[in-house]
């Protein structure tokens, strides 16, 4: 991560694609807050066309919540297959910026792919995939 004056530099993350055979990723360390107060980091995709950030089942573990005190609904994860999911609401912060409350969906299955959707993040970011400089620049709008 590169930190510039009011912008945060993640470069994409080269991975394994069934496709493409090796494909570049955006990925984001998002950190969350555990319910003891400490703060741990789930590395997950920047993708533009999930409403919600949905995380797998030992998220919840992880954070300290009981999986199923959120709200239920049923989710369609990167697949489209359906994903039975609870909604809660978590501290959250990125880099050295100022913590934020956003809403998650944890999914029953530990198999989800862990994906940063739009609620709650991308009307406090300015989010740009940057193909030129294979990076995903993030620029608070609060």
């Amino acid at each position: 991560m590169q930190e510039r004056e009011n912008e945060l530099i993640f470069p994409y993350q080269e991975e394994l694609s069934g496709v493409l055979g090796r494909a570049l990723r955006p990925r984001v360390p998002l950190q969350l807050k555990t319910g003891n107060g400490t703060w741990t980091t789930i590395s997950v995709y920047v993708d533009s066309g999930a409403d919600i950030t949905l995380l797998p089942r030992s998220a919840a573990d992880i954070l300290g919540l009981r999986l199923k005190s959120g709200n239920e609904v049923i989710m369609a994860g990167l697949s489209g297959e359906l994903v039975r999911s609870y909604i809660h609401q978590v501290e959250a912060k990125v880099g050295n910026l100022p913590s934020f409350t956003m809403k998650v969906g944890i999914a029953e299955k530990e198999s989800q792919v862990p994906v940063l959707g739009r609620e709650g993040f991308f009307d406090r970011f300015r989010v740009t995939f940057d193909p030129s400089s294979k990076s995903t620049k993030l620029s608070p709008l609060i």
